[in-house]
């Protein structure tokens, strides 16, 4: 039966047309397994070079990461025998390890034409269409791949894969627990299942996933990760740290880990712990925005505005629609005294997210409260403010307060004693404000706005 067409060896192909495949394609003579570290020096001294021991050789270079060794490994066993379907396989997994899709494409296409029936083939072809944005198509050949080998648990795991990165991740995990189904010891399978899990906010089904992960592969940094994640979810600040921790001894690199811990040590009051770690993942990963945002807000807890500024000033640069960040920026802006910057960047908040009732309630305070004449504008402060109470429900004192120096600014002291006093209710607001809000109540009463010192 013919199986596809092979490409010759360069030096042949100028002379001859075309040959093809006919029988079976070519299998590596170690095809029942992988070479480990110990076989190296075996195959290096294999004479003559057959195809498979060239073969081998790039899987040995390609395991231990050196792609384009294994690259140049995989072309010579092509060039010996254009029929080794594994070779073309391989080497379009290694170009795709660097990010050379057309050509990994190109041998993954070459493959399966030698060899149609290569479950693995499909599921690298479509792993490459998954890198490249291509997810209708990297589902396609993930089923492809489970219609010629339905016990392909892999295959399952790459499908749902695609289906989380698109959102829909109930059928993302009805496919990691078919591949769990098939393989019960599927660290990988049970990984990405408790890190959807975690995306759906499952938390207590998703340790149950992570804690298998890690109980089938202790070494799995990522597995540390996702599970320190759902630590710091519930709360549990000190086994989340330890798993970030973990996570880092597996993965010194791992920026991730890096980022996750610090946000620990900055809910747990360790802020510089919280720093040096945020610098560690902004070294490793200078491009996240979330990192230089993160050590900016511990900057502003320190009372380092302008150093918190600096932070987020790179934050905005990396991500411009960054709306949490140029609130933060607004705020420390306010502290300095700069309030124009401030206005300028609470509204350039409220315009990408109009629900932000944080910097709603920000802006009406300076509108409200400013010092300087030109900064204040009581009709605008009365309309943030009520709008900020509005999406809060009436329930948060703290914006009462706010609504009620607005109401004052507009000259409607009456209604600014009533949600003056009405915020003076709560006993919380009252233990953490009531001096200073009880003094504007009295201002409130002399028919008098309350202006910051």
């Amino acid at each position: 039966m013919l199986l596809g067409t092979c490409v010759l060896a360069a030096g042949v192909r100028a002379q001859a047309p075309a040959q093809r495949c006919a029988g079976p394609p070519s299998a590596p003579a170690s095809a029942a397994r992988e070479p480990t570290v110990k076989d190296y020096e075996q195959i290096l001294l294999r004479q003559p070079r057959s195809a498979h021991d060239y073969y081998d050789h790039g899987v040995l270079h390609e395991r231990m990461g050196q792609h384009t060794s294994a690259i140049l490994d995989y072309s010579q066993a092509i060039g010996i025998d254009p029929c080794l379907a594994q070779a073309y396989e391989r080497r379009g997994a290694a170009y795709a390890a660097m990010g050379q899709f057309e050509r990994a494409l190109k041998d993954l296409d070459e493959s399966i034409r030698i060899d149609a029936n290569s479950p693995s083939a499909y599921v690298n072809r479509g792993a490459v269409y998954e890198a490249m944005g291509q997810n209708p198509r990297a589902v396609a050949e993930f089923s492809q791949a489970i219609a010629l080998d339905p016990q392909f648990a892999n295959a399952y795991v790459r499908r749902g894969a695609s289906f989380e990165l698109t959102g829909e991740l109930d059928r993302a995990i009805q496919e990691y627990g078919e591949a769990i189904r098939i393989n019960p010891n599927d660290a990988q399978a049970f990984f990405f299942r408790g890190r959807t899990l975690i995306r759906q906010r499952q938390f207590e089904r998703a340790l149950g996933d992570l804690d298998q992960a890690i109980r089938l592969d202790p070494l799995s940094a990522r597995a540390h990760q996702s599970r320190a994640a759902v630590f710091a979810a519930s709360g549990d600040h000190a086994r989340s740290i330890q798993d970030y921790s973990m996570a880092i001894r597996l993965d010194a690199q791992y920026a991730l880990a890096y980022q996750g811990r610090a946000d620990a040590y900055a809910r747990t009051s360790q802020p510089e712990r919280a720093l040096q770690d945020y610098t560690e993942a902004i070294r490793l990963n200078p491009k996240n925005a979330y990192a230089y945002y993160s050590r900016g807000l511990v900057h502003s807890g320190n009372r380092e505005y302008q150093r918190s500024i600096e932070d987020l000033n790179e934050a905005i640069q990396r991500k411009p629609d960054f709306a949490l960040a140029l609130r933060q920026r607004g705020m420390n802006h306010q502290k300095l005294g700069q309030l124009g910057r401030a206005v300028a960047d609470f509204d350039a908040a409220i315009g990408l997210d109009a629900r932000d009732t944080v910097a709603l309630n920000e802006l009406a305070w300076l509108l409200a409260t400013a010092k300087q004449a030109q900064w204040r504008d009581g009709k605008r402060a009365v309309e943030l403010a009520r709008n900020a109470c509005n999406l809060s429900g009436w329930k948060v004192p703290g914006l009462f307060d706010t609504y009620a120096a607005a109401l004052a600014e507009a000259g409607k002291f009456e209604d600014a004693v009533k949600w003056q006093g009405a915020a003076l209710e709560s006993a919380e607001f009252a233990r953490a404000h009531g001096e200073g809000a009880r003094a504007r109540l009295q201002l409130y009463r002399e028919g008098k706005p309350y202006r910051i010192p």
